[in-house]
């Protein structure tokens, strides 16, 4: 004969069993060889209450996760646990009369969580959401691993000193009013030897942008001066001590004044991939120095060139090691890698490269870390 109470002790028991069980992602092989059969889903029915929590239930009228818990666990404080299990729940208190809450118990293998899914109360359907569970990736925060077919990137900038800057003369003049030139546009070109040309020679119009560019961290280190290539002309023709050249490409405005020089290669195709070896370096400046923040696309100047063994095609990732909320001035050595950009090299120099910005996931900025090996 059962004592008064003890039936109650016993339902609470095994609900508490069940909380247990759900909690720890464990079900004991009893527990899942209970009835399931509820019904219409739209209360416990005559397990509920004995057998813990349902395969699922309907949200009436003023449901909560905080309500559903108290219910179904016996406890309301363990809506928390019911929530986070499920990603895709944004916020608790978003749950619609008609949605379906599932309970799936947890095991070993799977761990506890809930589904939602039906009809808002604004009469928009709301689709079933299939979760897929899946193992969280080890080691360092790498990203920007894919690998693209050849394509063209636009480099148009070089660094040199000044006296390796071969120098044909400059554009004297130009037929548009404006002082900006562009596209078609004719100019009037000053150079040393115009009897040199002839129609149908190339030249490259740029200018110097800075001087005696700088390491931004080791003392000493300097790279030359950078320069902008803005357009590409074609000579046309011949008068006196001037060339008459069209411009055929443009890449930023040219000016009355700017240089001429040979031909330089400003559209270059490659191949982007993951980095490959060990070398590591600094972004020590950049082509657009009015932004004051580069992304991608950007032309870059890494401080290692063919002497360190660097190639057209090479990549690197950008890096940092930081809490951006709060190491705000300076990076934290101690804490790991983390990739926020890759560039392509498409031209070397002897200490330094040039290269694009093929990926960014937040502003780059001179100084900025580059490796080929993360760990």
């Amino acid at each position: 004969m059962v004592a008064p109470g003890a039936e109650m002790n016993v339902t609470a028991l095994r609900r508490a069993l069940m909380t247990v069980a759900l909690l720890a992602g464990v079900v004991d092989a009893r527990a899942q060889s209970l009835p399931t059969d509820i019904g219409d889903g739209m209360s416990f029915g005559s397990l509920g209450a004995d057998y813990g929590p349902p395969d699922y239930y309907i949200v009436q009228p003023g449901d909560t996760l905080w309500e559903i818990s108290n219910r179904f666990l016996g406890n309301p404080y363990y809506w928390p646990r019911l929530w986070s299990i499920n990603e895709y729940i944004t916020n608790p208190h978003w749950i619609y009369p008609g949605n379906r809450v599932v309970f799936r118990l947890g095991s070993v293998v799977e761990p506890p969580h809930i589904d939602l899914d039906g009809v808002r109360t604004d009469g928009a359907t709301v689709d079933p959401v299939d979760i897929v569970t899946a193992e969280a990736a080890c080691g360092p925060n790498i990203r920007f691993t894919d690998t693209r077919e050849a394509r063209t990137y636009v480099a148009n900038g070089f660094l040199a000193d000044r006296g390796d800057v071969d120098v044909y003369g400059t554009v004297a003049k130009a037929r548009p009013l404006g002082t900006q030139l562009a596209l078609r546009d004719l100019l009037y070109l000053e150079v040393n030897d115009p009897e040199a040309y002839s129609c149908g020679d190339v030249v490259s119009v740029f200018r110097q942008t800075r001087k005696r560019v700088r390491h931004p961290t080791e003392r000493g280190a300097r790279y030359g001066d950078l320069y902008e290539v803005v357009a590409e002309a074609t000579v046309v023709h011949r008068h006196g001590d001037y060339l008459t050249a069209v411009v055929r490409r443009s890449w930023s405005e040219a000016e009355r004044g700017d240089l001429v020089g040979p031909q330089v290669p400003v559209n270059v195709q490659v191949e982007v991939g993951p980095p490959r070896g060990e070398l590591e370096g600094t972004i020590v400046e950049r082509v657009h120095t009015e932004m004051y923040l580069m992304g991608s696309g950007e032309t870059v100047f890494v401080d290692r060139g063919r002497a360190d063994g660097v190639r057209v095609g090479n990549s690197f990732w950008v890096v940092e090691q930081r809490d951006e909320a709060i190491d705000t001035k300076a990076e934290d050595d101690d804490l790991p890698w983390s990739v926020v950009g890759r560039l392509v090299v498409v031209r070397v120099d002897e200490y330094s490269s040039t290269a694009v910005v093929t990926d960014a996931d937040r502003a780059l900025a001179v100084g900025m870390r580059v490796r080929q090996k993360v760990e």
